[in-house]
């Protein structure tokens, strides 16, 4: 064989030899980029799978809080009407006809994906879902609890219904008592504050549990884009 082909054949396989090395390389530090986002993809989607358990305890929470503020409601409208009903249940539930209630999310582990991008979910569908569940569904609870007008009931009923009652209720060792029955026809200025009070009541436990089954069914998906 020729010096000079020699030479060539050579140079050839040093040039193959960097190209691979270079080509090798580059694929390891994109498989390791890609593993890292993926670390970082599980790490997150873990959290708010975490999160979303959270929750979803404190949706059932407030559920039961309105349920008990409705059997309030229903207990008072019996006492107005003359019906027969426990006068140490009515005290006991009376606050209950004007009580608020917050929402609460957590929100910690959504924050870090907005953060970093939330290109970090891979999977398209899943990722529009996280996003809608935090700033649609959770932003409207909020304002259901917190915002609108109507669920204000300490700050818009308080006064009208302590106002009305009062005549029938005494203190005693810091506990709300009933002493005596209504007198008089159904009030119905407060007839109509106490069935607002419940529609609203009604309105808001639907949406909550349907918040509970679009979570139910995240988590479900969540769990499943894991592997786990």
């Amino acid at each position: 064989m020729p010096k000079s082909q020699g030479r060539t054949s050579r140079f050839i396989l040093e040039i193959f030899s960097i190209f691979l090395g270079v080509t090798i390389a580059f694929l390891a530090n994109h498989w390791n980029e890609q593993r890292k986002e993926r670390i970082l993809e599980e790490k997150i989607l873990q959290g708010i799978y975490d999160e979303l358990e959270a929750d979803m305890r404190d949706i059932e929470n407030n559920i039961r809080g309105h349920e008990l503020c409705i059997n309030a409601i229903h207990q008072w409208t019996r006492f107005i009407e003359h019906q027969p009903v426990d006068f140490d249940s009515l005290g006991l539930n009376f606050s209950r006809l004007y009580r608020d209630y917050i929402s609460v999310a957590n929100t910690s582990a959504y924050e870090t994906l907005k953060s970093r991008g939330l290109e970090v979910v891979s999977n398209d569908e899943l990722r529009s879902r996280i996003v809608a569940l935090y700033d649609f569904n959770y932003e409207l609870t909020q304002k259901l609890e917190e915002v609108y007008y109507p669920g204000q009931f300490h700050k818009n009923y308080f006064e009208k219904i302590t106002s009305h009652f009062k005549e029938y209720l005494i203190v005693e060792n810091n506990q709300i008592k009933v002493r005596k029955s209504y007198t008089g026809a159904p009030d119905t200025e407060i007839m109509l504050i106490l069935k607002e009070i419940l529609d609203w009541r009604l309105f808001t436990i639907r949406y909550y549990k349907e918040n509970l089954e679009t979570i139910h069914q995240l988590r479900k998906d969540i769990k499943s884009e894991l592997g786990t």
